[in-house]
């Protein structure tokens, strides 16, 4: 039987759903994705950019101008009543929030009226007429001028700003102008490198390696602190919720007490007032002080954010991490961008506010997103054999955690930790060792493993690029190179021996043995908008791999280790992610990203390229909703999050399964073989091993599946006891139905069930090569009636052949080219 296919695409030229036009803007969406084109002429660009950098000292000026009035409104609103009515202000507008889309500007506003105000209270000294009550014009007002900086930051900024650049000759190349200005968006506006959910535990496991030094800075034990930080982060995440939860149910029980005594006129007219009775049954139960504790949450201004009341964090910890009001000096010291976000903001640095020697918390981003390196900062400070102390310990979890990760998506994997092998100095008259970090090897897969420690650039990008550029280049351009060294000493001969740190031998590498091998750079830091795009670094002068790297962070491993049914689905990926890395089409803001866009097109690079026939930049929108809804849903402890997977139907998942428990060599082949068909495909696939299941007993034999096209493939299925053909005879007829079609080679699939499921699978590649002259001309005979009852058959079932239509016999050409009398 043969069968017309696609591995991944489409024939025609994809068609928009919308489009848009606004002038010389022109808008295209295609689903997720948006093509974003401009027909300005260079005439009317430059017209623009005059425009822009002429607007461009008024924009400045209109930005101080809102800082100095944050500022004076902040100087004298009370602290503690301004950050409470903004916390709960976020809490509620972020509970329509379940995916990263459903942010609008109004919900990003609502964070910059804690993180942006936080600071600017840290900063601001104390003015001389404080206001005891903040009322709602004060916060409508602040509101107001916070989410005017914003915009301006955010729209009109950036284009005056480089147009004024580009007026003054000190623009950069267009590369790193684009650079510049992504880096800056980010700065100022993204907060979480993590989901919610890992924030805890990701600290967790950086730190249980530092106990010691913890203990002597300040006098508990690492896990001691981070059990203090999960109340934090549970009293910001749930604590409003519970808060909630347990008034009603206490309110349900002294109801229901009262109820009974009014009942059985048991005391009731003991008590003056209703409110004296629900008082004394409330003491009564037992209730009191969870009450109070739950009504302080609710409504008063700490029972959510007062750190000594909902930790037992030491004084010494909370001021290292606390600014007092007016305490910082920095972030509005004169200079340019006196006030803005574009510096670092106090709250980046001390996430806690101390107000009336009370110390409070109202921001969980701020606080897990630059914790682990300002806690590590602490402890530089202390002395210089502690730092070396903690430098030494990080890299050893910097360097076990990766391989936890891993090899909770790869089971099994053979670990080789600190690899050395020999390398030819540049002068190429002796050998030298280097170093490898960690070699991962599952079935075919080869994984190059680079861990850099050291932390991402601390400066803002508006004030030093250059030192944006430089952690770049330490932390994704140095480990990169690294792998591309041990990957060419791989690629050097057959076979490699590699070495432990004392230079004895522990074994060898077949560079065979490997269908895939991968250059992976981790790093602690989250920098995914960053690392999302490594292959165009190069344009900004980062001198990053010849072949394709993989960079990524704790953070992102975190997330592949909970999203992934099984180490070959997770293969599959790999070996599209890393076809993506070659992409010039592909600019993504987030690894995640990534991970969304295979997700939903499988070769998401090729549907890419299918989408660039359309000209202007491309944008990919949404794509990580189904991963954020996941995360969601397992931070309120749902029991059944909808894991975020692609569509594999029944038959080809039991195959997957099978292939990963029965643990064959080169199973990911053959799963990955599988997973690059398109959807269409799977599940045609998956329908015809239904019906030839259900039809053999009774045909006695099976009709072998048979492609035509870019796809390359015979399939047969047997059924134990019942049908089972030798692979040589599947082999022969492959080989009649290469003759068929004019082919040099196909793949043969054998798929063997028993009564509960898959119990076989093989595959292989065939060819006509070494057959005598005898076996060509048997199977040149079997090809021709093999042509002719296709031909039979196609006629008894569908009647005439058109000239223009494919030729039934199979050879993939039209019917006048190839069978028509």
């Amino acid at each position: 039987m043969g069968k017309r296919n696609k591995r991944f695409g489409t024939d025609k030229a994809a068609i928009p759903d919308e489009i848009f036009s606004n002038g010389p803007l022109h808008v295209a969406r295609f689903g997720n994705q948006v093509v974003l084109a401009s027909n300005r002429t260079e005439k009317q660009h430059d017209e623009l950019l005059t425009k822009l950098a002429a607007r461009y000292t008024t924009v400045v000026q209109e930005i101080d101008d809102l800082v100095c009035r944050i500022i004076s409104a902040v100087s004298v609103l009370p602290p503690d009543q301004l950050l409470v009515r903004a916390w709960h202000e976020n809490f509620m507008s972020s509970q329509h929030i379940k995916v990263e889309v459903d942010i609008t500007e109004d919900d990003a506003i609502a964070l910059r009226m804690i993180d942006y105000v936080q600071s600017v209270i840290a900063a601001a000294p104390r003015g001389d007429a404080q206001k005891t009550e903040l009322t709602d014009d004060d916060w409508s007002d602040l509101r107001l001028n916070v989410a005017a900086l914003f915009r301006k930051l955010n729209f009109e900024y950036p284009s005056c700003s480089t147009a004024h650049r580009k007026a003054e000759g000190t623009v950069y190349d267009d590369a790193m102008e684009l650079f510049f200005v992504r880096a800056q968006m980010h700065w100022c506006n993204v907060r979480g490198d993590n989901y919610q959910v890992h924030q805890a535990d990701l600290i967790a496991d950086l730190l249980r390696n530092q106990s010691k030094l913890i203990e002597a800075a300040y006098g508990i034990t690492s896990d001691v602190l981070t059990a203090e930080i999960r109340k934090i982060w549970r009293s910001l995440t749930f604590g409003f919720h519970e808060a909630m939860t347990s008034v009603r149910q206490i309110h349900a029980e002294v109801m229901a007490e009262v109820d009974r005594m009014e009942n059985q006129k048991d005391m009731v007219y003991e008590f003056e007032s209703p409110s004296d009775l629900i008082h004394e049954v409330t003491s009564r139960l037992g209730h009191q002080d969870t009450l109070h504790q739950s009504m302080d949450a609710l409504f008063g201004n700490t029972g959510l954010f007062d750190l000594c009341k909902i930790t037992n964090l030491p004084t010494a910890f909370l001021e290292d991490f606390s600014w007092a009001p007016g305490q910082e000096t920095n972030f509005l010291a004169d200079g340019e961008f006196k006030g803005w976000p574009f510096r670092i903001q106090p709250i980046f640095r001390r996430p806690f506010l101390k107000f009336n020697d009370t110390y409070y918390c109202f921001e969980l981003h701020s606080l897990f997103d630059n914790f682990y390196r300002q806690l590590e900062k602490q402890i530089f400070q202390r002395s210089g054999s502690e730092k070396q102390e903690w430098i030494r310990k990080r890299k050893e979890m910097s360097e076990e955690l990766p391989v936890d990760y891993f090899t909770r998506l790869l089971p099994g994997a053979t670990v080789l930790r600190e690899v050395y092998y020999p390398v030819v100095s540049e002068s190429g008259s002796k050998k030298n060792f280097a170093e490898t970090d960690c070699i991962i090897a599952y079935d075919d897969h080869l994984f190059i493993i680079e861990v850099k420690a050291g932390a991402f650039t601390y400066t803002s990008p508006a004030s030093d690029l250059p030192a944006y550029v430089k952690s770049l280049q330490a932390l994704v351009g140095a480990p990169s190179k690294q792998g591309q060294r041990f990957l060419n000493y791989l690629e050097g001969s057959e076979e490699v021996e590699i070495f432990d740190e004392q230079r004895q031998r522990v074994g060898t590498l077949r560079r065979g043995d490997y269908r895939s091998k991968t250059i992976c750079t981790v790093t602690l830091d989250s920098f995914t908008e960053l690392a999302a795009q490594v292959q165009h670094l190069h344009k900004i002068g980062i001198d990053v791999a010849d072949e394709p790297i993989w960079s990524l962070s704790l953070s992102d491993l975190q997330v592949y280790s909970d999203i992934f049914a099984g180490p070959l689905d997770f293969l599959h990926y790999v070996e599209q992610r890393m076809r993506a890395a070659q992409s010039e089409k592909l600019q993504l803001d987030d690894e995640l990203d990534h991970l969304g866009l295979y997700l939903e097109h499988n070769n998401y690079a090729m549907h890419a390229d299918e989408l660039s026939n359309n000209a202007g930049r491309l944008q990919f929108n949404g794509y990580r909703s189904a991963i954020d809804a996941y995360f969601s849903e397992k931070l309120i402890g749902s029991e059944n999050p909808s894991l975020p997977t692609q569509e594999v139907p029944p038959r080809l998942r039991e195959i997957i399964n099978l292939l990963t428990h029965q643990n064959l060599p080169h199973r990911s082949r053959i799963a990955s073989f599988l997973l690059d068909f398109d959807g269409d495909w799977r599940f045609n696939l998956s329908k015809w091993i239904d019906e030839e299941l259900a039809v053999i007993p009774e045909r006695g034999r099976c009709l072998p599946l048979s492609t035509v096209g870019n796809i390359r493939l015979t399939i047969f299925v047997n059924i134990e006891g019942i049908v089972e053909l030798s692979h040589e005879r599947a082999t022969e007829h492959t080989q009649v139905a290469m003759i068929v079609t004019g082919e040099s080679d196909r793949t043969l699939l054998e798929l063997t069930y028993g009564p509960t499921g898959p119990t076989r699978v093989t595959m292989s590649t065939v060819s006509l090569l070494g057959l005598s002259h005898e076996q060509h001309e048997r199977l040149r005979a079997n090809a021709a009636n093999l042509k002719e009852k296709r031909l039979t058959r196609f006629v008894a079932n569908f009647g005439k052949i058109g000239r223009n239509d494919h030729c039934p016999c199979g050879s993939g050409k039209k019917f006048k080219q190839c069978c028509m009398p």
